[in-house]
């Protein structure tokens, strides 16, 4: 087995599919111009392509854990790939939106089973490493999208926003069928039917999928009754799933804090990280005067340091264990929160506060994310990696899209002037959303201490034993 080529082809795929969600951004004013379509429709080319993927990925997860996991993933690549290509001879937004969902269900498939394959391929030593690699990926894929897609609406046609990056895609697929290694096909905890399969809860599934879309939907479109159906769907699937002898999720591995207390960071992280990732662009090209290139360097001082912390973070946790990178993440994160939070509304002096609050940022997600990942799937049992590496998946994506919503609302704010006079800062109406992060932040830094403190307790008790 080739590693490399093997962590090559999963790389390739977290960065394009990340890519894909954000390289529309730009142009969507055009498309509705194009296809004589209202921009709320039009809008529905990214935030369908995200929910889709967002309540498909535990179910592609079960999936591999039922099947295989190489088999869900290099499936995904090849509809990805071939979605990619159809889309852009697209003669009508209906057909757009239509394989624009395929294209997503591509992408579930792949990214809801790669941090599987890792676990399930590469020796414990190297896990961390290789899960920071890919967190480094997912990140440029997604401060990528967006500057590529402002190129291309500026100087190509609207078809290369769909195929700029099928050669990446093409590729991945070749590596992924070639390198990942066939493996077996992995046996399931719980009631076996008579075929010798478990058999697959689907109503479990279906009660899933319909609380996370309508909760990503709730969150989107400021949908109260949505929101209502996500509670009651979900109160249901939890009810149904606590009395079924093979559940869809193994709701009760959530009952440890390696598992519940991981998958919350993560959500937690990814929301802070992308309120700021959202606004802050923003506010650089409005109050503070920046040219949208000047912002665009400022911003990817972000990805750049995540993308250098995340490996060498992942490789520290493999040699020294996840729970020490994770709280120093944290508290990264935490102090970048406060820097941006204390950026004077004058901000013409305040360039270095913005960079150190983004470079504390990006510093702190690297350290973070990778040896949560490890974290949580050192203690997730085989026959359920893939549901949990969807559930990874799941948080990220959720958390993306909280983000997004709470740094758009907090624009929308500064520009009705509600926090303000005549012309409100951004900064200005920020501010409680950071302040509520930073009390969000101090709490899982005690939580993550307690966490820390317990274990070496527990090691010193087996260090007398022996």
């Amino acid at each position: 087995m080739n590693r490399f080529l093997m962590m090559t082809a999963l790389c390739l795929g977290a960065f394009v599919s990340h890519f894909t969600a954000g390289v529309m951004n730009v142009s969507l004013p055009q498309f509705a111009d194009l296809f004589h379509s209202e921009l709320g429709v039009v809008q529905w080319i990214t935030t369908g392509y995200l929910l889709v993927i967002a309540s498909l990925l535990p179910l592609m997860g079960k999936l591999g854990d039922r099947y295989s996991h190489r088999t869900i993933h290099n499936t995904g690549y090849v509809i990805f790939a071939l979605s990619s290509i159809l889309i852009a001879f697209s003669p009508n937004i209906a057909i757009m939106l239509i394989l624009r969902a395929v294209q997503a269900v591509g992408a579930s498939m792949f990214q809801a089973t790669n941090i599987a394959i890792i676990a399930l391929y590469l020796p414990k030593e190297q896990r961390g490493r290789a899960l920071g690699i890919v967190s480094t990926a997912v990140a440029l894929g997604a401060m990528s999208g967006p500057i590529a897609g402002g190129f291309i609406a500026e100087w190509l046609n609207w078809q290369w926003l769909f195929l700029v990056h099928v050669p990446v895609s093409l590729m991945a697929t070749l590596l992924a069928i070639r390198y990942i290694p066939a493996g077996k096909k992995n046996s399931m905890a719980g009631r076996e039917s008579a075929t010798g399969k478990v058999p697959l809860d689907r109503l479990g599934a279906i009660l899933f999928i319909i609380s996370i879309a309508s909760m990503i939907y709730a969150i989107s479109a400021a949908q109260p009754v949505a929101f209502i159906i996500a509670i009651t769907g979900f109160t249901a699937f939890l009810l149904w799933e606590l009395r079924h002898s093979s559940p869809f999720l193994p709701i009760r591995l959530f009952r440890t804090f390696p598992l519940s207390g991981g998958l919350m960071i993560s959500t937690m992280s990814f929301m802070m990280a992308n309120t700021v990732l959202v606004a802050l662009p923003f506010y650089l090209t409005g109050k503070a005067g920046f040219s949208p290139s000047i912002s665009g360097y400022i911003m990817a001082i972000y990805p750049i340091l995540l993308g250098v912390a995340g490996p060498v973070a992942g490789g520290w946790s493999d040699r020294y264990g996840s729970r020490r990178l994770m709280l120093l993440g944290m508290l990264g994160m935490g102090l970048a929160l406060i820097v941006l939070a204390l950026v004077p509304d004058q901000t013409e002096a305040n360039v270095l506060m913005l960079l150190g609050s983004l470079s504390l940022l990006g510093i702190g997600m690297g350290l973070l994310s990778a040896p949560n990942n490890s974290f949580i799937m050192q203690y997730a049992p085989k026959e359920h990696t893939g549901s949990i590496g969807g559930m990874i998946a799941l948080t990220r994506n959720l958390g993306m899209v909280m983000g997004a919503a709470l740094g758009l609302g907090a624009i929308k704010n500064a520009a009705a002037g509600s926090v303000g006079q005549e012309h409100a800062s951004l900064l200005a109406a920020l501010r409680p959303v950071l302040g509520g992060y930073i009390l969000v932040t101090g709490c899982i830094l005690v939580l993550l201490g307690w966490n820390l403190l317990q274990a070496a307790r527990r090691q010193q008790a087996v260090d007398r034993q022996l």
